[in-house]
């Protein structure tokens, strides 16, 4: 992966792209600010933490490592955990992690939500309105929602508050007051 990357060109890995062997949490940790540091924080911090993922294990968000690796499905759920989290809390994202399976194979279901978050914000960086199916019944109404949510926050992030925030964080280190 290139380590440098613009918000616009948001890329999530595919159930493929992730490693079909188990992982430790080193590894899944490297892993998570690979792909997707350069598009939720700008390299400023951690994606997640050793002290998150033990907390999602202890809460039974994700299942507990297996000889302390993490398999490809638990790695899945903490890609989508790690991308909801800024907007959802836990409990919201295990719920919309259960509709998603309720209705399609864990690899479908996964795969599915990188479509629509990459679309989310391909859409939102163009400012058009993604389209959606029309069924209410249909759960992919809600992780639709769910992804333009992100989306938005990717794009406002991106387009306006890394910048700000960076002009701000160099000023007060610089001894200057701020107005």
């Amino acid at each position: 992966m290139e380590s440098e990357r613009r918000p616009n060109e948001f890329r999530m890995p595919r159930w493929n792209d992730l490693p079909p062997m188990s992982l430790y949490l080193d590894q899944v940790l490297a892993l998570l600010d690979e792909w997707l540091g350069p598009y939720l924080n700008g390299h400023k911090r951690k994606i997640m933490t050793r002290t998150m993922i033990n907390n999602y294990v202890k809460l039974k968000f994700i299942p507990a490592p297996v000889n302390k690796k993490y398999d490809q499905v638990t790695v899945a759920s903490l890609f989508v955990i790690a991308v909801l989290k800024s907007v959802f809390t836990i409990e919201e994202i295990a719920c919309l992690i259960q509709l998603a399976l309720s209705h399609s194979e864990r690899q479908v279901a996964y795969d599915g939500f990188c479509d629509y978050l990459e679309d989310a914000v391909a859409h939102a960086y163009r400012r058009t309105t993604m389209e959606r199916e029309q069924n209410p019944e249909d759960p992919r109404q809600i992780l639709w929602n769910a992804c333009n949510a992100v989306a938005c926050q990717i794009y406002v992030r991106g387009v306006y508050l890394e910048e700000v925030l960076d002009q701000k964080s160099q000023m007060q280190s610089g001894g200057e007051e701020l107005g």
